[in-house]
């Protein structure tokens, strides 16, 4: 019997032990504002080519500084033009007071939302910029998110302002799709921490933002983060980089990249049906392939100068399209 409980007791501290090792503490409170990482630089690649003012519009603003009305009279309306042909809406709430006060701020975000990856960039609605300060935010359902101006300064000051709307634009743009997946949360379950105290205090909501930032730095922009938050991510997030990765990959520092001829895709994201269009004729094999690594389907184009493909029938969410000697694209069916 004496024997028996000295069994159990060594069990038992050995699994206090195991625990002790395994359960790591979350590398930062938050991902943007509790350090000094510079995820994505000023200088990285930047779709956007301008704003044109469109006029003034009663818009839906939440979130106003002053506590006024959900609905905002004369909105400054603008629309963010992109690289590839895509365009975003910009909405200025009226108290700027001027359409030059509202367009600084917009274009202040214009290449912040042209350094998002494309099918992130696209499945937003819109943005919000409020006159005054506040914290961002970001309506997921809605699928847009809202800024204010003295924190957008203030952010800039700090370099963190891409960040931010990095941030922002996961909550609106694919998040509704995903935090209850099962491959996501597999993910969740199976890490060894969460990267920051806000993510571990919110799951659900803010984990997948929180995330984010951090993997699409580590597999875009490989050795970019500190060697030792990027053993880390190595070491606790293993199976969130997997999942980010059908999202991102690594395509940077790929000399091979450079050879391959540009894919674009539009609409994207679509109810289902998209068009591929490149420079040259489109001649080989198109190949679908779901988010596991599967080819869904192949089909054959042969010299065409765009071609149509239909996933109607296929489930909501991201797809890979591949070509032989094409540069692969991500499509958004939702």
């Amino acid at each position: 019997m004496e024997r028996l409980q000295i069994y159990v007791s060594m069990i038992f501290l050995l699994s206090m032990y195991t625990y002790t090792i395994n359960a790591q503490t979350p590398l930062f409170p938050n991902s943007v504002v509790s350090n000094d990482i510079d995820y994505i630089f000023e200088s990285d690649p930047d779709s956007f080519v301008g704003n044109i003012f469109l006029g003034r519009e009663d818009r839906e603003t939440p979130g106003a500084p002053d506590g006024s009305s959900l609905f905002d009279v004369d909105t400054y309306i603008f629309e963010a033009n992109f690289t590839d042909g895509e365009t975003i809406e910009i909405w200025c709430h009226s108290s700027f007071e001027s359409q030059d006060a509202a367009q600084e701020f917009a274009d202040k975000l214009g290449p912040r939302l042209g350094k998002l990856p494309i099918f992130q960039r696209n499945m937003l609605n819109h943005v919000v910029i409020h006159n005054g300060d506040g914290g961002a935010f970001a309506e997921i359902e809605g699928q847009f998110f809202i800024l204010y101006s003295e924190n957008m300064d203030a952010r800039i000051s700090t370099n963190d302002l891409e960040e931010t709307v990095f941030h922002e634009s996961v909550h609106s743009s694919y998040q509704f799709m995903y935090q209850n997946h099962p491959d996501w949360l597999a993910a969740q379950a199976a890490d060894l921490s969460f990267v920051t105290t806000f993510g571990e205090n919110n799951p659900t909501l803010e984990d997948i933002a929180e995330s984010a930032l951090f993997a699409y730095t580590y597999l875009t922009y490989p050795g970019r983060l500190d060697e030792s938050i990027e053993t880390w991510l190595e070491e606790n997030n293993a199976n969130r980089l997997e999942f980010f990765g059908k999202f991102y990959g690594q395509t940077t520092n790929v000399s091979e990249v450079d050879l391959l001829q540009d894919l674009r895709i539009s609409p994207n994201p679509s109810r289902g049906k998209f068009t591929l269009h490149s420079d040259g004729a489109l001649n080989g094999v198109v190949n679908i392939i779901s988010l596991d690594g599967t080819i869904l389907n192949s089909l054959r184009v042969d010299k065409e100068s765009e071609y149509t493909i239909d996933l109607s029938s296929y489930e909501n969410g991201l797809y890979l399209i591949s070509i032989p000697g094409y540069k692969d694209a991500k499509v958004l069916k939702y």
